[in-house]
């Protein structure tokens, strides 16, 4: 079918020889997310892939751990060994995420609803855990192209925060505004230089490729982000569930654009999500992973918010994210010499799935005040 010039600079992505290398998409999904995503980074590291990043996206709970990398950039940027990657990046987000951060933001952010005061207090908490010390985002800029999505309610499109558009933006509040979910927060809003109000990326992009396919070579995307689940709606008139389902609807037919792109070869690179399990991956051997019913029944139903999690919780998903990166990695990024790559599980006392299921039963619950 003949395009016209306007279709291909809008709908295609760009000629190959244009393109600039490898961008790393982290999902939306709370710390659950988060921690998910820490698996698959540390498996891309001992693979050599994380340090050939030349764009990383996050969304909401993937921010978080963008944020973390940012800041420990200069040790990233080369492969880093298993002991120190697990004592400078792993064992200090982890204990980050053990902490609920959200609880009291929300709260003043009702308390103070006219204001961005939740949102500040959300970016202060990061800006204090995760030790970013107000650098900003152009800051960033000469390591990598750091980009931390949200959504423009005024114009209902994707709000890019990065060093080249948001410069003088504290890095920590380009977290929270990505993390900011409607009806827990109130949208983050600027009159000038011209009107904003931002919330939460993934309401329009939760696995955040759109800012991303058309200009890079090779899509790495880890998403750990909710998938849709029959329930009875607990909403008088359904409204809440409607909306759901339209956001579910939404989000899907992104994930299958981006998966039949892969299989067409329209795009290069991979996907993981955090319902599946390397048994969908043909060339995995069967001898790691957890199973699909593990996967789909207990993982991927754990809360996607920013309670604290349990050493039993971030353990699971750490271990799951990292099955399904090399999984992934495995089937499709075929020039990946794993002969220097040693397959190290981060968490082996947690792999039996009868132990999973007992320490996670609650898991999915989420408690009005917080779990401590």
């Amino acid at each position: 079918m003949p395009t016209t010039s306007h279709a291909r600079r809008s709908y295609l992505p760009e000629p190959q020889a244009e393109r600039r290398g490898i961008a790393l998409c982290l999902s939306g999904g709370g710390f659950r997310a988060a921690l998910f995503h820490l698996g698959a980074l540390r498996r891309l590291n001992e693979l050599g892939i994380l340090s050939q990043i030349r764009t990383l996206t996050a969304v909401s709970g993937g921010s978080t751990i963008a944020a973390h990398l940012a800041n420990h950039a200069a040790d990233w940027r080369r492969p880093m060994c298993t002991a120190e990657w697990e004592q400078t990046i792993a064992e200090p987000f982890r204990a980050f995420t053990s902490r609920n951060l959200s609880a009291w933001p929300v709260l003043k952010g009702w308390l103070l609803w006219w204001s961005n005061a939740g949102v500040e207090e959300l970016a202060h908490r990061c800006d204090t855990r995760l030790r970013l010390s107000n650098v900003t985002l152009e800051r960033l800029k000469n390591d990598a192209d750091w980009s931390f999505c949200a959504v423009n309610l005024v114009t209902g499109e994707q709000q890019v925060l990065n060093g080249h558009l948001s410069p003088d933006w504290p890095v920590a509040r380009a977290v929270a505004v990505s993390s900011c979910f409607p009806g827990f927060f109130r949208p983050y809003c600027e009159t000038e230089p011209h009107r904003i109000a931002l919330v939460d990326g993934g309401v329009d992009d939760n696995l955040g490729v759109e800012p991303v396919w058309r200009s890079h070579e090779t899509l790495l995307v880890s998403d750990g982000g909710d998938p849709l689940r029959p329930e009875w709606s607990r909403s008088a008139l359904w409204l809440v569930r409607a909306a759901f389902v339209t956001w579910a609807q939404g989000q899907d037919a992104r994930k299958r654009w981006l998966l039949s792109n892969f299989i067409d070869g329209e795009l290069k690179g991979t996907y993981w999500g955090i319902d599946s399990s390397v048994e969908h991956y043909p060339q995995t051997p069967p001898s790691f992973g957890y199973s699909q019913e593990l996967s789909r029944d207990v993982i991927a139903v754990i809360r996607t918010d920013y309670d604290a999690f349990s050493d039993a919780e971030a353990a699971v998903l750490e271990n799951h994210g990292y099955f399904l990166a090399e999984a992934a990695a495995s089937a499709h990024l075929t020039t990946i010499d794993r002969r220097s790559a040693p397959f190290v599980i981060p968490h082996p006392a947690w792999l039996s799935e009868r132990k999973i299921r007992d320490a996670l039963r609650d898991s999915s619950k989420k408690r009005l005040l917080g779990r401590h």
